[in-house]
């Protein structure tokens, strides 16, 4: 059976703007229950670090999406996929609302990580569907959507939590979950009959791709350096702040998060770039902003001026970046967007843990100053992948 696939050039705003928005809304439902670990352990009387569970399993559930749900991308209707996925996710984060005990709640947070992975469902198929001289710029709005989602759902998850107690928090998740995702279900186009590929030859053809395409690994690379930079010094950013001589307070720390909201907004900006200079500059600029915003946080210890500066421009070193290499690993095959996604996003996610494992190491052992040669240390060896592929 031949394939029916959505056309190239066939990207309309709204399309766009639903997938962007969709991305930002099931994103924000990984970190949800960061900012609520205090009041759910005082419900059901565990300690904080217990009830962080629910994180971890969230972490994890999502890590399990990525490697198990994203390849599905390349053999079935992907709007299809977007429905049953955002349906599916909203009944377990309801769920998450009415969990009875801790241990039922860090199950159901996890398998609606799982189910979450909405957001590497829509960015190949954006891919696909966009003119080839635009793909930077329509990937980089989606982006924009992500990036808003991850740092605005920390600020809105306390206010909701605050306000009506933390229960609110999965039930809000549920419901715009539901409306946004059967909303955008509504105006994607139909992948139509697809060549069936079996389950298991998606997943084992994810080494092939990496062994064969330098490309892909180089990008991959260059994001896994980026993205673990970002975690080492966005894990331990609370510590310095809330510690003298800055002494903020966990609330006023949690908001000097809301810089990272400016790399959004220039998401669209590294987008048109990557379309009219190629993804390999542009990834090193990314790579670059980043050890420069690095280099400015050293003296943060006793500047609280250092320490604004790089909370802004280490997310926007990011983002340039992300928007650089996705582009790069993506173009590698468009019509396996979702392998190469997968492979793509799990390598810069499992680089993103050991980030925040290691920052925290290096903050115990060496303090700030520590943690900032650290994140130059994963920056050095992500510029390790800015080589042209011949």
């Amino acid at each position: 059976m031949t394939a029916v696939t959505p056309e190239t050039g066939r990207l309309s705003r709204g399309l766009l703007f639903a997938a962007a928005l969709c991305a930002g809304i099931t994103v924000a439902n990984i970190y949800l229950a960061q900012p609520i670990i205090g009041p759910v352990a005082a419900t059901f009387g565990a300690s904080p670090q217990t009830a962080g569970i629910v994180v971890t399993t969230g972490m994890l559930g999502y890590s399990a999406g990525l490697l198990f749900v994203i390849p599905l991308g390349d053999s079935l209707d992907r709007r299809k996929m977007v429905g049953a996925l955002s349906a599916l996710t909203a009944l377990l984060l309801a769920g998450s609302a009415l969990a009875p005990s801790l241990p039922v709640l860090a199950v159901l947070a996890g398998l609606a990580a799982v189910t979450t992975v909405v957001p590497q469902i829509l960015i190949p198929l954006v891919v696909q569907l966009a003119d080839p001289a635009q793909r930077g710029t329509a990937m980089s709005w989606v982006q924009a959507g992500l990036i808003t989602g991850i740092m605005g759902a920390r600020v809105v998850s306390g206010q909701l939590a605050g306000l009506m107690g933390w229960r609110s928090v999965f039930a809000v998740g549920a419901a715009l979950t539901l409306i946004v995702g059967l909303w955008t279900v509504r105006v994607l186009p139909s992948d139509g009959q697809r060549d069936p590929v079996k389950y298991w030859s998606l997943l084992r053809s994810l080494p092939g791709y990496l062994r064969r395409e330098p490309g892909l690994r180089r990008a991959c690379l260059r994001q896994a350096g980026a993205f673990a930079a970002f975690n080492t010094i966005w894990t331990t950013l609370a510590l310095v702040l809330t510690a003298p001589p800055h002494g903020f307070t966990v609330a006023q720390a949690g908001l000097v998060g809301l810089l990272g909201l400016l790399s959004a907004a220039l998401a669209p900006v590294a987008g048109g770039l990557v379309d009219r200079r190629g993804p390999l500059l542009v990834g090193a600029i990314g790579l670059a902003v980043l050890a420069l915003a690095t280099i400015i946080m050293i003296p943060g210890t006793g500047s609280l001026t250092a320490l604004l500066i790089g909370s802004a421009a280490v997310p926007i070193g990011l983002q340039v970046g992300q928007a650089a290499n996705q582009n790069a690993a993506l173009s590698v095959d468009p019509a396996a967007g979702g392998r190469l996604n997968t492979i793509f996003m799990l390598s810069s996610f499992l680089a993103g843990a050991l980030g925040s494992a290691a920052g925290s190491f290096a903050y115990g052992a060496y303090g700030w100053p520590g943690v900032c040669v650290t994140a130059l240390i994963f920056l050095a060896v992500g510029a390790l992948g800015i080589r042209r592929v011949r």
